[in-house]
């Protein structure tokens, strides 16, 4: 596992400055009567930037992290979308009238349009691309686009997220399930205890409950667990090192890694008629952490 030291702290400040803002804005707005539910949806407008690539130390320590073998000597990984992007995704949400401690990562689209090159300065747009109230949450997408003056979407990204409203869940719709496609295993890794600080410090995402554990305990997951994102990161490159290719993959987080997790099986389907193969983490337990599509 390569060393992530907190030295790195230093390449956060953005979105150290955007977490603090969320604080406040939670402090400010904890009993928010637009977070109830049957609220109108905000407009909301995108914002730009054009800021520096991220430094040669930070790549590093991230594609070591992410368990890359190569391919990123001249380019940017693409999934390190997280890291640029989520002080403009931060921004947008202390737009929103919600409860930003109610907010849940869901699952992330990624397409791949050119490589990113590794010392361009980079243009980065982000947009609320939609807004749905359903039963028990209020459901966001954001689209984030990153490239550079000449090509300014070579890698694109929707976030999707949801706000808890109050109340109690939801019963889940009990639909049938299609058949189970021919799994194989395309590679397996594990999360230790410290990873959810690893990734942490590689991203600016310092949400406790991926790296403290006493907090952690007292949240719902009753425990530290690995950002989704983390997750999705380490799972994209075991793909890669299998030797699969594609150009878009489109996963949902639908149960969080426990930290420490001994097993993660990255598991993949035949292609059908359209060519997107499924895609999912498994542990050994048979719990399913993330699934998906990809083409």
């Amino acid at each position: 596992m390569t060393a992530v030291p907190y030295g790195l702290l230093r390449h956060q400040g953005p979105m150290l400055l955007t977490g603090a803002r969320v604080v406040g804005h939670t402090l400010l707005n904890v009993l928010s009567p637009a977070s109830m539910p049957g609220a109108a949806p905000p407009r909301i407008a995108p914002v730009s930037r054009v800021i520096a690539p991220p430094p040669d130390d930070l790549v590093a320590r991230y594609v070591g992290w992410s368990g890359a073998v190569d391919g990123y000597d001249a380019a940017l990984p693409p999934h390190m979308v997280s890291q640029w992007s989520l002080p403009l995704v931060g921004e947008l949400l202390l737009r929103m009238p919600y409860n930003l401690t109610s907010v849940i990562n869901q699952g992330v689209s990624l397409r791949v349009n050119g490589p990113l090159p590794r010392s361009t300065p980079l243009l980065v747009g982000a947009a609320v691309e939609q807004i749905e109230e359903v039963p028990g949450r209020i459901k966001a997408v954001v689209a984030v686009t990153t490239g550079t003056a000449q090509q300014p979407s070579l890698v694109e990204a929707r976030l999707h997220m949801s706000f808890l409203l109050p109340g109690p869940r939801p019963a889940k719709d009990a639909r049938e399930r299609p058949p189970e496609p021919q799994w194989s295993t395309a590679g397996i890794w594990h999360a230790d205890l410290r990873d959810g600080l690893r990734f942490a410090l590689l991203t600016g995402d310092f949400n406790p409950i991926h790296w403290c554990a006493p907090l952690a305990r007292r949240s719902v997951f009753r425990g530290m667990v690995l950002h989704g994102f983390g997750s999705f990161v380490r799972s994209y490159e075991i793909l890669k090192q299998r030797g699969i290719a594609f150009s878009e993959i489109d996963v949902r987080f639908v149960k969080p890694v426990p930290l420490p997790c001994s097993t993660l099986a990255v598991q993949i389907a035949p292609a059908d008629d359209a060519g997107r193969r499924a895609v999912r983490l498994a542990g050994a337990d048979g719990d399913i952490h993330l699934a998906g599509n990809l083409r």
